[in-house]
């Protein structure tokens, strides 16, 4: 399947895979700062955006796949590859299925398999979305999980995230939903890690509480050339409540990685 992709920027590609129910709108605090010095492709995985809708459950190796056969059609050879949540298990298979596709990952919010506690909230995204619960009040009950307690603090950014989640130009169906949640249900790479050779920044907001900084660590440990970093005071959707950091850590990494050839 060929994914739908926005380009911007010029320079070495870094390529961005969004998670569960999200879209390339995820990475928007990523464009002004990154874009000056990179190329930056954001996707979206199938039934997320203007991406084709999947035909059945979703896998993370099966939308590896698919994120391969996207770079080769939009002529990418190889690129340094961030996947937050669900995208950082899709970037995972990628990199041991397709090394050669891979200078580079950044694992955001993501761990080699997923806590009972995380899969049972995110069933309950699914009944909630099945039942049809507005939009407002489904970003109500899922924003608590994905954004830190300073957030709250502030209510006007709280209703800014919330409005934007509402008037999302790409709201995803139920069944869209369902069946990338499958792939969260089987993600487990821990077999597939000693086989990712690039080198690797694992990126977990302090507050995260879908994929807690532990599994952040032992994902990065398990990994040739894994490098830990905890961002403090920020929890899962770290990209854009922690932008300026998030970007600066990115940044320097594509470039020292590049500067060790």
């Amino acid at each position: 399947m060929i994914l739908h992709a926005e380009s911007c920027g010029q320079g070495p590609v870094l390529l961005f895979i969004p998670g569960l129910g999200a879209d390339h709108l995820c990475w928007d605090f990523q464009v002004p700062e990154l874009s000056r010095h990179f190329r930056l492709v954001r996707l979206d995985l199938p039934g997320a955006g203007p991406s084709p809708a999947p035909s059945g459950p979703c896998s993370c190796p099966g939308m590896a796949g698919d994120v391969a056969e996207t770079m080769q059609h939009l002529g990418i050879p190889s690129a340094f590859v961030v996947g937050h949540s669900l995208g950082g298990g899709v970037a995972q298979c990628l990199a041991a299925q397709s090394p050669q596709r891979v200078a580079g990952l950044v694992l955001v919010g993501t761990a080699s398999s997923l806590e009972p506690r995380t899969l049972e909230v995110l069933e309950s995204w699914l009944a909630w979305r099945q039942e049809g619960l507005s939009r407002e009040a489904f970003a109500r009950g899922f924003l608590p999980w994905i954004l830190s307690r300073r957030f709250f603090e502030n209510r006007l950014a709280v209703a800014e995230a919330t409005r934007l989640y509402v008037e999302s130009p790409w709201p995803q169906p139920a069944q869209a939903f369902a069946s990338q949640l499958a792939a969260c249900r089987g993600l487990q790479t821990t077999g597939l890690l000693p086989k990712i050779q690039a080198p690797t920044l694992v990126l977990t907001g302090a507050e995260d509480l879908l994929t807690p900084p532990a599994q952040g660590r032992d994902l990065a440990s398990g990994l040739a050339r894994g490098r830990f970093v905890q961002m403090p005071d920020l929890a899962h959707a770290c990209m854009g409540e922690g932008a300026s950091l998030f970007n600066r850590l990115v940044g320097d990494f594509v470039r020292e990685v590049q500067a060790a050839g």
